[in-house]
């Protein structure tokens, strides 16, 4: 539990207004207080998690990766503020200037970052993880709408975008810093040299994976766990020539078909196109985050050695498959592993969750990567 005081708390909410919203206590609205509240509760956890994190780097002690295209995470406030046992502190305050804290609970929207049973439990996983203690680190993509919000007019069902990041991007922080390089498309030359085969990936389509972190707080405890979400941006240069010329929308495709990738949650699949955007969505997430894990360790360790024995991946149902994939080919193509080497590393450190044997549930590329050039690898499929 935390030991802000009331005083603290109000004090660090009149800052915030002041700062950001340019008003006082008295005369903010609930969305300015629920803004207000969420940059107090996140920063508190960041400081958290720095102490954890150094507690953990000292002990070298093993760390957990979480693998999902989805987390159902819910509304943060609500259960961030009761993990950290400030629940009574934070109406307290807000009730002398006559403001319901579940008036600021309303305020927040849900993320559209999940949509079902697997969803929420990724997140759950998340939650027991910080509550138990352990170094935990969740991936998955920060798309910019959920899958779809319900509307019925006239008795007929319409779909509306789910749009959640106005109210949802305080929870959010921005690592440009940490950003990776995703290729698509292109071919693959191979080249043998006196240390074996090597494999260039050429005239590929490249795409920025830029991480936001949200932190996830544990009940009653140290540990405050990562859930890390790519955003796909475009990282060529900008087409100036066709906007010189008048041609806005060919100056504006590259960049918008990089961003597709984390537009939409779930993107309909009943066609190549949406076949296609899928299989892309799944390789992007699993690329960045292998990235991400390896750069990690090495940074802590100075190489991979011993990789399999402090770090373990769990990949959930089907969606992320190609992490098995993708990992061997990063150790064999970028580390200069051998195959037998490589496989040992990843049968160690790879556990994988199925929750329905049903086909539906069971991601296909088949019929992309057999009947075309792979939009992925860049194989083709006489390869």
């Amino acid at each position: 539990m935390m030991n802000l005081t009331k005083g603290e708390i109000k004090r660090k909410l009149q800052e915030t207004l002041s700062v950001y919203f340019g008003c006082n206590i008295k005369e903010a609205s609930a969305e300015q207080l629920y803004k207000a509240s969420a940059m107090i509760i996140r920063e508190v956890l960041l400081e958290k998690r720095s102490a954890f994190r150094k507690k953990v780097r000292e002990q070298d002690s093993k760390q957990g990766y979480y693998m999902c295209m989805e987390f159902l995470m819910g509304r943060s406030l609500k259960n961030n503020l009761y993990n950290l046992g400030l629940t009574d502190t934070f109406r307290d305050v807000l009730g002398e200037v006559e403001v319901d804290l579940e008036d600021l609970y309303e305020q927040e929207p849900d993320p559209g970052l999940g949509n079902g049973g697997l969803g929420r439990l990724a997140a759950c996983f998340m939650d027991s993880l910080a509550t138990l203690g352990y170094s935990a680190t969740g991936f998955s993509i920060r798309y910019e709408y959920g899958l779809f919000r319900q509307k019925l007019v006239d008795g007929w069902q319409i779909e509306m975008p789910d749009i959640w990041l106005p109210g949802g991007q305080v929870w959010l922080q921005p690592r440009t810093d940490l950003s990776f390089q995703v290729r698509f498309n292109g071919r693959i030359e191979e080249e043998w040299t006196p240390e074996g085969m090597r494999a260039k990936h050429v005239d590929y389509e490249e795409v920025e994976a830029v991480p936001y972190d949200m932190m996830v707080s544990g009940e009653n405890s140290e540990a405050v766990a990562l859930l890390r979400l790519w955003r796909a941006r475009d990282i060529r240069n900008f087409d100036m020539d066709s906007f010189a010329s008048g041609d806005y929308a060919r100056a504006a495709l590259e960049n918008t078909n990089a961003e597709m990738i984390s537009k939409v949650l779930y993107p309909a699949d009943n066609h190549f196109e949406g076949k296609s955007l899928r299989l892309k969505q799944g390789y992007f997430l699993v690329s960045a985050s292998i990235q991400n894990i390896f750069r990690d360790y090495i940074n802590q360790h100075g190489s991979l050695a011993g990789f399999e024995d402090k770090v373990a991946i769990h990949i959930n149902d089907t969606h992320p498959a190609m992490c098995i994939p993708e990992m061997m080919r990063i150790l064999m193509d970028e580390y200069g592993y051998t195959w037998d080497d490589a496989f040992n590393v990843v049968k160690k450190t790879l556990a994988y969750t199925n929750h329905t044997i049903l086909a539906e549930a069971l991601e296909n590329g088949r019929k992309i990567c057999c009947s075309a050039d792979c939009p992925v690898s860049g194989r083709s499929s006489t390869n």
